[in-house]
């Protein structure tokens, strides 16, 4: 039944012989009305785990890639339901694990997001946008102006004159300690340097990054499916399509 990681199809190919002309008319109305059924409780079931399960419970976007392929009399003999490949892309590593490396869904073209403080993620547990690049253009900026002020302090100290004019202290009213990117204790990424507060001069993680992340499978997809098509007693859901189908086929 499984297709994929993200895809299962309901199908009733080898029901399609030996039919009356009623049997052709009924039939397929009823077939194609109780796969659709089946399909349909199943994203409503997947979507419901996917609430208990995905830190912050899943974002609107994530959402919209569940869908459903509907069965019908006329095309389709199979009603599917799958994620939308935007979404498959970031669902790929809940629902099958593996490594997520740069320039993947859900990464930089240049590392993979491991850690960052949890005042800077939303309510679903995701970063809040633009986190990242600010913090890129304000290390990139802050590096510039470093580099100036300590070239200019090199010249004062040629000239046997005070340095203190070209001190970032001097050069910073603000009095934040600033940023830089770098690697630490083992650790790439985005730091906020040491401060001197009360006895306190430690440096603090602003984003941790890395080549690439390891993802254990946390979804269980294919599982809830077949829970859902279990809980939903196809034989009595078939036999009420049938009966609406053979009512429509009456007129009534």
């Amino acid at each position: 039944m499984a297709k994929d990681g993200f895809s299962v199809e309901f199908d009733t190919k080898s029901f399609a012989r030996s039919l009356t002309k009623l049997e052709k008319q009924v039939l397929p109305q009823a077939q194609a009305g109780f796969l659709n059924g089946l399909a349909f409780r199943a994203r409503k079931d997947l979507l419901s785990y996917a609430n208990r399960t995905i830190e912050g419970g899943p974002t609107p976007w994530t959402k919209r890639g569940f869908v459903v392929d509907k069965a019908d009399t006329g095309r389709s003999s199979a009603a599917v339901v799958r994620i939308q490949d935007q979404q498959a892309g970031y669902m790929n590593y809940l629902v099958n694990g593996g490594k997520r490396r740069k320039g993947d869904p859900g990464a930089t073209p240049y590392d993979v997001l491991t850690d960052a403080p949890d005042g800077e993620k939303n309510a679903f547990g995701n970063l809040k946008r633009g986190y990242l690049k600010r913090l890129a253009r304000q290390a990139k900026s802050e590096k510039t102006k470093r580099a100036r002020l300590h070239a200019k302090r090199a010249k004062l100290r040629a000239a046997g004159k005070s340095t203190d004019p070209a001190r970032w202290a001097t050069n910073n009213p603000s009095g934040n300690p600033g940023i830089f990117f770098g690697t630490v204790g083992g650790h790439k990424g985005y730091w906020q340097r040491a401060a001197k507060r009360d006895g306190d001069y430690r440096l603090i993680l602003l984003a941790r990054l890395s080549e690439e992340a390891d993802y254990k499978p946390t979804f269980q997809w294919n599982a809830t499916v077949n829970a859902s098509v279990r809980e939903q007693d196809p034989q009595q859901l078939y036999a009420a399509e049938l009966a609406r189908a053979l009512r429509k086929l009456n007129g009534a």
